[in-house]
Formats: C-alpha cells, sequence, structure tokens
C-alpha cells in the first residue's frame, strides 16, 4: 500500500512537472523531521527527543487556521517535545501577536538507556517544559528586531507558561463516622489533602469559579497573613490561619482600589480556628461592603 501511494505521489509531481500545474504537500515546506531534530539538539545542548515536528510545519498549519487571529488558543493534545509551543511564540513574535498554547502531555518515563535520561530528564512532559523555556529566550534574540518594532517593550512578548498536573482534589473528602466523631474533627482540622501547597488549594478554586487558569494571581500580607488576589479583584482567597477583621478590610479596600462593583471572597473555615464571632463579624463586614452573601464562602 505504502509503495502505490509513492507510486502516486510520482506520477502527480511528473503531471504537475509536464503541465507546469503546482501541485505541493504539507512537506514540501514544512521541514523535515532529521532538520527538527538536530535543531532541537542544538537547542536543548544534546539530545532529548527522537523524532520532534519540525517547527516549520506546525507553523505553516497555526498560519493557516489563526493567523489573522492573534488571540486565538492552540491546543497540541499530543505535544511531545512542545514543538508546537515554540511554533505559537514564534509567530507571535514575528507579528505581534498574543496567541496562547495548551500543551497536554501524558507524563511519559523515558527509556534509563537513553541520552535524555542521561542529561537528566525523567519524562517527555519535563523535555518540553525545558523546550519552551530555552526556545523563548532564543526567539528574543533571533526576532530581538521584529519584538521591538511589534511591542511597546521586549518585556511584552510573552514567554512564560504554567505547568499543571491532573490529580485528585486539594480538599478532603470526609465520610463522617459518628462513633468516633471527635477523633475524626481532630484529625481533619484542615480541610485540604496533607502536602498539598496553598497555591493548589487556590488554582482548584479558580477552576471551580469557572476562571482561566492564565489569570494573573498577585499576592499582598495582612498582619503576615497571605491574600490571593486573583484576575485584579475579581476573587480573592485566604487559607492562612488566625483570619481577622483586619483581613475583609484589607479585601474591601484593594477591591475599591479597583474600581470594581462587586468580586467573590474565599476564606479557610479553619483559618478562623473556631472563633465564630470572628467570622461573622468578616462575613457581615463584607455584606456591608456590598458584597452579596452568595459571593462570600468558607471551606
Amino acid at each position: 500500500m505504502r509503495a502505490r501511494r509513492y507510486a502516486y505521489f510520482f506520477i502527480i509531481r511528473a503531471y504537475a512537472k509536464n503541465t507546469r500545474k503546482t501541485v505541493t504537500t504539507w512537506w514540501d515546506d514544512g521541514g523535515l523531521t532529521s532538520t527538527a531534530t538536530t535543531k532541537l539538539k542544538k537547542l536543548m545542548g544534546g539530545s532529548s527527543f527522537d523524532t520532534p515536528k519540525p517547527i516549520e510545519l506546525i507553523e505553516r498549519m497555526i498560519k493557516m487556521i489563526a493567523f489573522d487571529d492573534k488571540s486565538a488558543i492552540v491546543l497540541d493534545f499530543f505535544s511531545g517535545s512542545s514543538t508546537t509551543a515554540h511554533s505559537v511564540m514564534k509567530i507571535n513574535a514575528m507579528d505581534g501577536g498574543q496567541r496562547k498554547f495548551i500543551m497536554v502531555q501524558l507524563p511519559e518515563v523515558i527509556n534509563e538507556k537513553s541520552e535524555a535520561y542521561e542529561n537528566g530528564y525523567r519524562t517527555i512532559s519535563e523535555i518540553g517544559q525545558k523546550r519552551i523555556i530555552l526556545a523563548g529566550e532564543e526567539l528574543k534574540k533571533e526576532f530581538k528586531k521584529e519584538i521591538e518594532e511589534n511591542y511597546n517593550d521586549i518585556n511584552e512578548f510573552d514567554i512564560g507558561f504554567k505547568v499543571f498536573s491532573l490529580d485528585s482534589s486539594n480538599i478532603r473528602e470526609w465520610n463522617v463516622d459518628f462513633e468516633n466523631l471527635e477523633k475524626e474533627l481532630d484529625l481533619y482540622d484542615t480541610p485540604f489533602v496533607e502536602g498539598r501547597t496553598e497555591l493548589d488549594v487556590v488554582y482548584e478554586i479558580m477552576l471551580k469559579y469557572g476562571l482561566e487558569l492564565t489569570y494573573p494571581i498577585h499576592t499582598f500580607e495582612v498582619d503576615g497573613k497571605n491574600v490571593y488576589d486573583i484576575a485584579f479583584g475579581n476573587l480573592f482567597i485566604c487559607l492562612d490561619k488566625n483570619i481577622n477583621t483586619n483581613i475583609a478590610k484589607a479585601i474591601i479596600a484593594k477591591r475599591d482600589e479597583y474600581g470594581t462593583e462587586t468580586s467573590s471572597v474565599v476564606f479557610s473555615d479553619a483559618g478562623f480556628a473556631g472563633n465564630d464571632s470572628e467570622k461573622l463579624n468578616c462575613i457581615e463586614l463584607l455584606k456591608d461592603a456590598g458584597y452579596p452573601e452568595d459571593n462570600l464562602l468558607t471551606i
């Protein structure tokens, strides 16, 4: 079957040559895998991935679909060495676009006998992440002139990215054992799964509120306690201990600073350390400042 396909291809090429009609394929100006491998090896400083897709090929595909849409989101469900991310950043560098990429890759383990393993990589995902970092820095040098022409500042050329891993919820599932209720209450002095960071919980809350994970996350301190400010005041989260009314006041002031009418606030219920009076005072302060009760949550 493969031989027939090749024969058919050469017949078409011969026909095109004789009739002077142009016949092209994806691969005519889409680069070669061998060339892509050489380029990736040079970028990474050694062998890391055997058969990367040519940047030129993916670049061509993106231009066909999203050339005019400079804010497009490009998804690659089998990202491998992250050629697609590299290509998206390259096109942005050339035309001043703000296209985003989503790379999806199973944490496939690398063969221990491979050169990539010897170079310190343990999964294909790690290779892709490293490539994005190196490619971004390389593009800033290679397309310095274009970037300076297309952006007000070279730092506006976005080469940043976030890495997420699929996992179970960060919030404990509590199956009440009424015969050992007191013991269970002591065990679950925090609703969060052991070993998870505050930021893990913040991202999960963002997902549950329907917020994009690319939204900016800033933090500010109140009495030494950390408050997360998501999407410029769209959502405030405090998961710290000993939450008090000063935190509620600071959230209101920050919201007013942004000039938004309202937003949402999430507190850790354990953060009030059983002080229901302080919890109620925080909620009432926020409600008096215009927060609807539905926008206030303790977990």
